[in-house]
C-alpha cells in the first residue's frame, strides 16, 4: 500500500529527503504545475519515489481553473512519459458519462505505446457498474474518486471480482479503512493542511495512538487534538522532534516547512505500519 503525499511546492521534496533520506511519494496538481513541473520531473526526480500527476479535476469542477480536455492531451502526449501515473480529467463528478468521454479523448489523443489515464469512479448510483465497465476496458488500475464514499460491501464485491487490478483512493487516508481493505494507494493533502493549522501529527509509542498536537498557543485536550502543555508525554515527543529532526517547539512555531516535514514523516510510518500488517 502506498500513501501519495499530494503537493503543493517542490521544495518540500529536498527538505525532506535531507532530513530523513526518505523517497516520498509525490502527486502533483496540474494546476500547481507552475513553477514546480521542472524541479519534480528533473532537479529533485532522484529524491521521490513515484511521480504521480492529478487533473486538477476538483478545481476545475468548482470553477477555480480552467482546463479543457484538450489541453491536458496536449500536456500528456508531449511530458506524460514523465510521470510514474497520471489520472483523467474526471471533472464532473455528477455525470459519469461526461468523465468517459474524457477518458475515451484522451486515450484516443495519446501516442502508441502511452500509458493510459487512470480512470476515476463517481458513480452515485451504481459505482461498482462504473468500477466493472473500466475494467471490462482492460485498466489494471482505477481511481475511487472523494466525492463519494464507498460502501463495504461494494468495495468487499470490487476486490472478489476484480483482485488483479490496483486501487486507488482519491483524498481518502483512513486508517481503519486502509487497513481493512488494503488498497494499493491512497492520496490526500491531510500533511499540508494539518500544518497550516499550526498542528502536527505525532504516532505516540506509549500510548500507541495518533495525536494532532498543536504547536503554538493554549488548545485542551479533545480526543486526538491536544495542545502543546496539555500533552501528557510532552517530554517524549520533544525528544523525538530533537533526535529525529533537529527541531525544538519554536522551530515548529516559526517555520511551518518544519511541521510539514514532520507530517510527512508521521505518514511515512503510517505507510510502513499499515504494509506491515498481513492482508
Amino acid at each position: 500500500m502506498k500513501i501519495i503525499n499530494a503537493i503543493d511546492n517542490a521544495d518540500t521534496v529536498p527538505a525532506y529527503f535531507e532530513k530523513t533520506g526518505h523517497k516520498l511519494n509525490i502527486l502533483v496538481s496540474y494546476p500547481y504545475l507552475k513553477g514546480n513541473a521542472f524541479k519534480l520531473t528533473k532537479q529533485y526526480r532522484d529524491k521521490i519515489d513515484l511521480l504521480y500527476l492529478d487533473s486538477g479535476a476538483y478545481s476545475v469542477s468548482r470553477g477555480k481553473f480552467n482546463l479543457t480536455v484538450s489541453e491536458y492531451a496536449m500536456f500528456l502526449a508531449r511530458y506524460g512519459h514523465l510521470f510514474d501515473a497520471y489520472f483523467n480529467l474526471d471533472d464532473k463528478f455528477d455525470d459519469p458519462q461526461h468523465n468517459f468521454n474524457n477518458q475515451d479523448y484522451l486515450e484516443s489523443s495519446l501516442p502508441d505505446g502511452s500509458k493510459k489515464p487512470i480512470p476515476v469512479v463517481h458513480d452515485e448510483q451504481d459505482p461498482y457498474e462504473e468500477f466493472k465497465t473500466y475494467a471490462k476496458q482492460g485498466h489494471d488500475y482505477i481511481a475511487i474518486g472523494s466525492s463519494r464514499k464507498i460502501k463495504d460491501e461494494v468495495f468487499k464485491k470490487i476486490r472478489k471480482k476484480f483482485p488483479g487490478i490496483k486501487i486507488h483512493m482519491f483524498g481518502k487516508l483512513n486508517r481503519k479503512m486502509l487497513i481493512k481493505f488494503k488498497p494499493y494507494s491512497a492520496d490526500a493533502s491531510t500533511w499540508l493542511k494539518t500544518a497550516g493549522f499550526g498542528r502536527i501529527h505525532y504516532w505516540d509509542p506509549e500510548d500507541e495512538k495518533d495525536y494532532e498536537i498543536k504547536v503554538d498557543g493554549a488548545e485542551a485536550q479533545k480526543g486526538k487534538k491536544v495542545g502543546w502543555k496539555e500533552f501528557n508525554h510532552r517530554r517524549a515527543l520533544e525528544r523525538f522532534l530533537d533526535e529525529k529532526f533537529e527541531y525544538s517547539r519554536n522551530t515548529l512555531i516559526t517555520n511551518i516547512s518544519a511541521c510539514r516535514i514532520v507530517n510527512l514523516y508521521f505518514f511515512k510510518q503510517l505507510e510502513d505500519f499499515i504494509n506491515s500488517l498481513a492482508v
